[in-house]
């Protein structure tokens, strides 16, 4: 066993609906779970015990007691526990994973050494002793071993809701794909109940512990003791009863029921009286969700899910607006940043040299980088761009396509422009993405020191267009801005000027930068750069580090993984199932839009209903669902294959539903809450409030 790492994955669950908190329910004077984990402690065989329990707020007691306890700990989906358990054995190196479940608090050390060794004897992919059921040990003596191989062949391949929910179904139930062993016992004890699922199991608990040794009897003698206590010891129990397939089909074109958010309007009905707007961002609003059905208040994320006040998970696609592209709370990541802050620095008085080691690496990277300044948004990036073309030419105006943020040079050109100076708005012209000759216009007019564009958005850029922008920024003496928030780090490591070709004399880089922490960057040309010198571009927390720490580790780890390559495998899947989600559904009024790095989808208005109108029953539909997009999704590397899929089905009930709607002529009808607010009425300068 000396060349295998064997981890012990204990699924546990503190709100369970049969008996909400059973796992830390305290019986002959400790929890249950603390009764497990005491008896697989004498397992000869196991390197390491891991409870894997979920992010919502419900599993917090849990996490408390393995903090308290010094017990491995992990949290990931309580919907699809197959990726919880793939995700758990990764981070704690496993080549083998024993799987146990917390209801099984008696589970005896022998036994699991003995299916353990079992499973070593012949190369076995997987080894049980109760599956497939009801085999004849006792039902809460299950024990499942599975080399980490196979596990990662199923996470990567299993669809089916049951199988990801109830880990190894996919195992026994393909037993031609796998060599799957099932050992039994010497005798018969399948008519023994040691599991918990109720209150009135707990009964057999106490009676196996009454003595008060603080010990668990050997199986024998408690299989011997509960046929002598109980006229029938499975207590008219059948094995295996909490097996259930989950209540509601997705996929169905049924309407989804709808969540219980009471938790989180509250908060969100509280902060309300704090914080204008209830929020800092206006994109992460819940006005652009559906009001009345959709969470106001997140609470967790990892990976690739999140969590509300209330407890319900979603996968995510928004990412905070896309900063999260390793996913939610990356643990290298933030050990890193941790690492910084406690050993160097938050915020220096003097320069430090992870500046210039990030810089150096941007610079190796961008094309157009030769000198680099840091920011904390993309708003501060995109307007120092423009301060350093003006300074550099001489000249006022800025021609604009695309979202730059919310400065007034900026947000003044748009329709939420209250408090900005008509005179400072009168300096921004915006044009059309994809037309030469309306950019050449608005050049010829005189006075612009600066075009700062989207190089690309949803759609590609038509046949030789950023080309032509370049040539007639040089042509006219402006200087040429890509705003790259979105794409750098996301579409390419160099960004879409890398992709395309194309070098501008200034980049603003953001949201893929540090995997969530924040972090903007302004770079371009040297000449252009040392207009900083003397023009004011300067902030307090500029130079904060553990961000600048978690940027390099962010860059390191995207070149280690081919980041970019992942997220266009993933885009690309979803736009591809888009595609057939709307022929499934017959619903001509969903396309899909976007690139495989940002990938969207477009609702045609009906002769009844507007976009908008069909969007909010999409959204409210996909939030119940469980997956929390608006109409584009940002996709991180933590997101899997299966959660691609996962979207597809919810996105495929969801249209099923609003086709109906469509048909009946009942959309309005259908939707509980109030109409998404978009960020932006209509607007020129704006394509999408999408990338705000």
């Amino acid at each position: 066993m000396s060349n295998h790492h064997i981890v012990a994955i204990i699924q546990a669950r503190h709100n369970s609906s049969r008996f909400p908190g059973k796992v830390l329910t305290p019986v002959s004077g400790k929890p249950l779970l603390a009764w497990q984990l005491s008896q697989l402690a004498r397992a000869t065989t196991l390197d390491k015990i891991v409870v894997a329990t979920s992010g919502s707020v419900a599993d917090d007691p849990l996490i408390a007691f393995c903090k308290r306890e010094n017990a491995l700990h992990f949290r990931g989906s309580e919907v699809d526990v197959l990726d919880r358990t793939y995700r758990a054995a990764s981070h704690f190196g496993a080549t083998i994973v024993v799987r146990l479940t917390a209801d099984c608090p008696l589970i005896d050390p022998a036994v699991v050494d003995e299916v353990v060794h079992a499973f070593l004897a012949d190369d076995y992919d997987y080894a049980a002793n109760t599956a497939p059921p009801p085999g004849t040990f006792p039902d809460g003596m299950d024990v499942e071993v599975f080399s980490m191989a196979a596990l990662t062949t199923i996470w990567n391949e299993a669809r089916a809701a049951d199988q990801r929910e109830h880990v190894t179904f996919a195992f026994w139930q393909a037993p031609e794909r796998f060599r799957t062993h099932r050992v039994d016992a010497s005798t018969d004890m399948s008519d023994v109940r040691l599991t918990v699922d109720y209150p009135s199991d707990l009964d057999a608990i106490e009676l196996a512990l009454q003595d008060g040794s603080g010990q668990v009897p050997p199986l024998k003698e408690l299989v011997a003791l509960l046929r002598n206590h109980f006229e029938d010891p499975s207590r008219g129990h059948t094995f295996g009863e909490g097996w259930v397939a989950p209540s509601f089909d997705i996929t169905s074109g049924q309407p989804a029921p709808p969540l219980v958010t009471t938790k989180g309007d509250q908060l969100w009905q509280e902060a309300s009286q704090y914080i204008p707007g209830g929020g800092q961002t206006f994109s992460k609003s819940p006005l652009q969700y559906v009001k009345g059905t959709a969470p106001k208040v997140l609470i967790r994320g990892i990976g690739s899910r999140v969590w509300d006040a209330d407890g319900n998970e979603f996968i995510d696609c928004v990412l905070g607006l896309g900063p999260a592209i390793l996913g939610h709370c990356h643990p290298v990541v933030n050990a890193a940043a941790s690492e910084c802050a406690n050993e160097l620095f938050l915020t220096p008085s003097l320069p430090h040299p992870l500046e210039l080691k990030l810089a150096k690496e941007i610079c190796r990277l961008v094309p157009s980088a030769e000198m680099v300044r840091f920011g904390k948004n993309g708003s501060d990036v995109t307007a120092g761009a423009t301060r350093i073309a003006r300074g550099f030419t001489g000249r006022n105006r800025i021609a604009c396509c695309g979202y730059h943020g919310w400065q007034d040079w900026y947000i003044g050109s748009t329709t939420r422009n209250l408090g900005v100076p008509p005179a400072t708005a009168e300096l921004t012209t915006s044009f059309p993405y994809g037309d030469l000759d309306a950019l050449e216009a608005v050049l010829r007019e005189g006075d612009v020191a600066g075009v700062i564009l989207e190089p690309i958005s949803l759609v590609e850029p038509p046949p030789g267009y950023l080309q032509g922008v370049r040539d007639l920024c040089t042509k006219y003496g402006a200087l040429l801005i890509f705003d790259e928030i979105i794409t750098g780090f996301r579409i390419h490591l160099g960004g879409a000027q890398a992709v395309y070709g194309v070098t501008p004399d200034l980049s603003t880089l953001g949201k893929g930068i540090a995997a969530g922490f924040p972090l903007a960057v302004l770079c371009g040309k040297r000449e252009y750069m040392q207009v900083l010198d003397e023009a004011f571009f300067s902030f307090t927390f500029g130079g904060e580090l553990p961000s600048i720490a978690a940027a390099i580790k962010t860059l390191e780890i995207m070149q280690a993984e081919d980041s970019t390559a992942i997220l266009a495998s993933l885009g690309s899947r979803l736009i591809d199932g888009m595609q057939r989600v709307a022929k499934q559904a017959e619903c001509t009024s969903l396309k899909s839009i976007g690139l495989p790095y940002f990938p969207g989808y477009s609702l045609s208005a009906t002769e009844s209903n507007s976009a908008l109108e069909l969007q909010t029953l999409l959204q409210q539909e996909l939030v119940r669902r469980g997956v929390l997009t608006r109409s584009c999704f940002f996709l991180s590397t933590a997101h899997s294959t299966c959660d691609i899929d996962r979207i597809l089905d919810a996105l495929l009930g969801a249209t099923r539903v609003l086709q109906a709607a469509i048909l009946e002529d009942r959309v309005l009808e259908a939707i509980d809450g109030q109409l998404i607010e978009p960020v932006f009425r209509a607007s020129s300068a704006i394509k999408s409030a999408a990338t705000k």
